[in-house]
């Protein structure tokens, strides 16, 4: 609690306990709305000056033998605001010229002000009016300081904050060019082959233009999650959208929900929408009475997890192997498993194309 509001941040502590001095100085302050409290002890004042006070009212007498090495550590370790007060009750004839043990006192004490007694009772009032405007300045002090070392952790948190916000700039920067060489290697790679291998103008440009729909789709999943990732159950079914039929249930997705990266995301995505146009052409979308069945797990007992995803297919024309593998087959083959560091295999079964996927999710 801030001192300046804490009941004993303006009281005095008297250590005087010979005669009635202390009940003398108590009565005194009380009158004009000081409080104090006395000590019995060095040890119940160094006590009672730790839990707050305005100044300490001392006697010579008190100090002459006892054991200042508490009150002296105490002063030492005061904060950098605090310069702690004491009113030193000296005997008559025992000013600090005449007496070499008040120097003593002096220096142990620090800021000191010496009263030689009897004194008129107004004296006392003044000084201790005074140490206790001298103690309210120093409360003042503080709290200047704590001011502006809360503005200054103000000003670093901001700092901070702001590099912390330059750096994610930094990065996201980075990462940006990063997918945009990659998107665009991907596009060339794309456009390479499927000009490659098309048979006419038009065909390239239908192929292309199905496969850079794939790929943006891809890309619109990633976008809402912030590219930080997405959900393989979502990137499947956007890939396979654009060959549901209304009205028919020739493709069945059916997995656990899973976060995949984005490389992933892209790969898978562009992989089904590969196996889906071969359907559509030789497949089991090539009649009216073909399935797809889309299926995987994950395996959480290695490290990292790993994905086993199957594409099925059944009921479409009988399938005839191809004598050489399309730009399609190699895309997955290849492209897949080096994407998705795994393997990718696609079987050629009479019954249809089973294409099965095993890499780790990372």
């Amino acid at each position: 609690m801030n001192d300046i509001l804490h009941a004993h941040s303006e009281r005095a502590i008297i250590l005087a306990p010979l005669g009635r001095d202390a009940a003398v100085a108590a009565d005194l302050l009380r009158s004009v709305g000081i409080t104090s409290q006395a000590c019995p002890d060095m040890s119940a004042l160094v006590r009672e000056i730790a839990q707050g006070a305005g100044f300490a009212i001392v006697t010579e007498e008190a100090l002459r033998n006892a054991d200042l090495k508490d009150l002296s550590r105490w002063l030492q370790d005061q904060p950098p605001w605090s310069d702690f007060a004491f009113i030193l009750l000296t005997l008559r004839g025992g000013g600090i010229e005449r007496n070499p043990a008040l120097a003593r006192l002096s220096e142990v004490l620090g800021n000191v002000v010496f009263l030689e007694r009897p004194f008129h009772p107004g004296t006392l009032v003044s000084v201790a009016r005074s140490a206790l405007r001298g103690r309210r300045r120093q409360y003042d002090a503080r709290a200047r300081l704590e001011d502006l070392h809360q503005g200054e952790e103000r000003l670093r948190a901001g700092l901070d904050k702001e590099k912390r916000a330059a750096e994610h700039q930094r990065l996201l920067i980075d990462e940006l060019n990063h997918r945009v060489k990659n998107t665009l290697a991907t596009v060339q790679s794309i456009s390479t082959q499927t000009l490659r291998t098309a048979d006419t103008k038009e065909d390239a440009r239908d192929a292309l233009e199905r496969r850079l729909l794939a790929l943006s789709r891809a890309h619109d999943v990633l976008t809402r999650e912030s590219w930080d990732g997405a959900d393989l159950f979502e990137v499947i079914e956007k890939a396979l959208e654009p060959y549901q039929i209304s009205g028919e249930k020739r493709l069945c997705i059916k997995g656990p929900h899973v976060r995949v990266t984005p490389r992933m995301s892209l790969a898978l995505a562009m992989a089904m929408h590969e196996l889906a146009t071969n359907a559509v052409k030789y497949g089991a979308l090539a009649n009216k009475t073909g399935t797809i069945k889309v299926s995987w797990n994950v395996t959480n007992g290695t490290a990292p997890p790993r994905l086993t995803l199957r594409w099925t297919e059944a009921g479409g024309p009988p399938v005839i192997p191809p004598r050489r593998r399309g730009f399609g087959s190699r895309l997955i083959e290849r492209s897949l498993a080096n994407d998705l560091d795994g393997q990718v295999e696609i079987a050629f079964a009479p019954t249809g194309v089973v294409c099965t996927v095993d890499a780790p999710v990372a």
